[in-house]
């Protein structure tokens, strides 16, 4: 199809960075549509982290051209990065050999930053952390902080001088097919298309069900924690992250987020019962006090800091594959139909260049920009009911 009209529906980082490539590469119009603002949903809630410093290759790859694009948006789009550094803890040899896989992956595709740190030197950059079971850590010195809605303004300032629409506070309310083009009801009017992507996040199976195309993910509520510091460190804290991917159960995290502040909370890949929300519309966090006391026995083991304080922070929602893997790219029965979803809790970290595929699948017929994404195609059977 020769430079498709493409609407985009959501706007968190995933849709804005769809909307981007897709004007980027062309497209004869580009609108993305939102129900409220850019990131005003998961992408505005999460804990704000970039990183390169995972296991598995795909992610790996996709989180290098993601940190990339950063940069880039950093130097002409003055986009706030906080290089305060990544550490993802390892506790057993296991864990170094794979860290130490990623690390050569990682080198393999040019991204030469990282290294695999002994505990001694992990004392060195957080001295107060107990870290007496650890046998190491991949060490990200130019990853770290940044806000999901800034990242979100910076993808569509750019999308919009390569001519793409914004359509703010527009809900899709209907869909039919005329022929071949696409028609999206709204309550401000029809949008006529080509091709559309789902990039709906939390929301991504109500639009797959109007559009037709089933997008399976399930979202689960996870909450961020304050943390407030006694007084400053002398040294700024990393987002130290113990969760290991491919272990069972949640790890705890915490990183730097003011002078005198840290964020916490619990992560994982993998779903967590009891977590599910069956409307992302309306949903609260499920267990009161008990998630706030479980973070905060969590840092005191790790961080041995006298007189912290613990509030609550906020809370969001982790769009979940039931494999775990993203999704990115068309149906195989209607290829004018794509989705990128089930981005989990690393929305932040992947989704401009996720949405950035979808829209090479839309545009080019393969994902260029990350070539191995051809395995997270919506179709595939991991992902059957």
């Amino acid at each position: 199809m020769a430079s498709p009209r493409i609407a985009i529906i959501g706007a968190g980082t995933a849709g804005c960075g769809a909307a981007r490539r897709a004007a980027e590469l062309g497209a004869k119009s580009v609108t993305l549509i939102d129900k409220s603002t850019p990131a005003s949903g998961s992408s505005g809630r999460s804990a704000g982290v970039y990183n390169v410093q995972t296991l598995n290759p795909i992610d790996i790859e996709i989180r290098i051209r993601c940190r990339e694009l950063f940069y880039r948006l950093e130097k002409e789009r003055s986009l706030p990065l906080n290089r305060i550094g990544v550490l993802r803890m390892a506790r057993s040899d296991v864990d170094v050999k794979r860290c130490r896989d990623a690390l050569e992956f990682q080198r393999s595709l040019g991204s030469m930053d990282a290294k695999l740190i002994d505990q001694a030197e992990i004392k060195q950059l957080v001295p107060d952390l107990e870290c007496s079971d650890v046998v190491g850590a991949l060490y990200g010195p130019n990853d770290g902080s940044l806000d999901g809605h800034l990242v979100c303004s910076a993808l569509v300032d750019e999308a919009r001088d390569l001519g793409a629409r914004l359509l703010n506070n527009t809900q899709v309310t209907d869909y039919v097919r005329q022929g071949s083009a696409h028609v999206l009801r709204t309550d401000k009017g029809d949008i006529e298309c080509d091709v559309v992507i789902n990039a709906a996040g939390a929301w991504a199976p109500q639009i797959g069900r109007l559009l037709g195309h089933p997008a399976l993910v399930n979202p689960e509520v996870h909450e961020v924690i304050r943390v407030k510091l006694p007084k400053r460190l002398g040294y700024i804290v990393p987002f130290v992250n113990f969760y290991m991917p491919g272990s069972t159960g949640e790890a705890v995290y915490f990183r730097q987020d003011g002078p005198d502040s840290l964020i916490a909370g619990m992560h994982t890949y993998e779903s967590v019962p009891g977590l599910f929300v069956k409307d992302p519309d309306n949903y609260s966090p499920p267990n009161g006090d008990d998630y706030l006391t479980t973070v905060a026995e969590k840092v005191y083991e790790r961080l041995k800091v006298d007189d912290l304080g613990f509030r609550a922070g906020w809370f969001g929602l982790y769009p979940l594959s039931a494999d775990g893997l993203f999704q990115v790219g068309p149906y195989a029965d209607d290829p004018s139909v794509l989705v990128v979803a089930g981005l989990g809790g690393v929305g932040v970290t992947s989704g401009a260049i996720l949405g950035a595929l979808a829209a090479e699948w839309a545009l080019l017929g393969r994902p260029v920009s990350v070539p191995s994404a051809v395995a997270l195609l919506p179709d595939r059977n991991s992902l059957s009911p």
